[in-house]
């Protein structure tokens, strides 16, 4: 999703935008990233505490994540929109990911 729409905004502004919806696409990736290391961290816990440390990664992530986008509104001002719009395609996936995820089958032992 990242790569469409660096191609998208190659053709409609150019290298600099294509390369900042490209950035903003790894904006999203690196933010995942530091989640699932922290949750990773915690999965030989107790459950409570795993459910603990995956709502302080999330909150580590919307920290990081307000703290990365001004610091591109206020630097990278003209490119701030194919920013943001690379760093929602990478949400868009990892959402529809999830909900192709949360459709499986939760076991194929159901009808014993």
């Amino acid at each position: 999703m990242t790569a469409l729409a660096g191609v998208a905004f190659a053709m409609i502004g150019g290298v600099g935008w294509s390369m900042a919806a490209l950035i903003g696409g790894a904006i999203g990736l690196f933010l995942t990233a530091v989640v699932a290391l922290r949750v990773g961290l915690a999965s030989s816990m107790e459950p409570k505490f795993m459910v603990r440390a995956f709502y302080r990664a999330m909150a580590l992530k919307f920290v990081l994540a307000v703290v990365i986008f001004v610091i591109v509104a206020l630097w990278f001002a003209g490119y701030f929109v194919p920013v943001v719009t690379g760093y929602a395609a990478t949400a868009v996936a990892y959402w529809l990911a999830m909900r192709k995820m949360a459709l499986l089958p939760s076991s194929t032992t159901d009808n014993d």
